[in-house]
């Protein structure tokens, strides 16, 4: 049986690495179309920055999902008490 993924553990600071990841890149992505004078570069670019934005949005479900059952959680837990 799998446990649902909880603030602080690991699936959480997988997926916050992700986001951050995701960041970074479309940063990077973002500087360098600023500086590409070729179309072919600058569309590559655009791709990569949107493949990034894809990415953190992903993450951010994910994240949303585990303080929506960490939250859940603890309420259930506070009625028990």
């Amino acid at each position: 049986m799998s446990t649902k993924p909880q603030l602080g553990k690991n699936i959480f600071n997988d997926e916050l690495q992700k986001g951050r990841l995701a960041t970074e890149s479309m940063r990077q992505a973002l500087d360098r179309l600023i500086e590409e004078p070729g179309p072919q570069t600058r569309a590559l670019l655009i791709a990569k920055a949107a493949v990034a934005l894809s990415k953190l949005e992903a993450v951010i479900n994910e994240l949303d999902q585990i303080g929506r059952n960490a939250k859940k959680n603890e309420t259930s837990t506070l009625k028990n008490e």
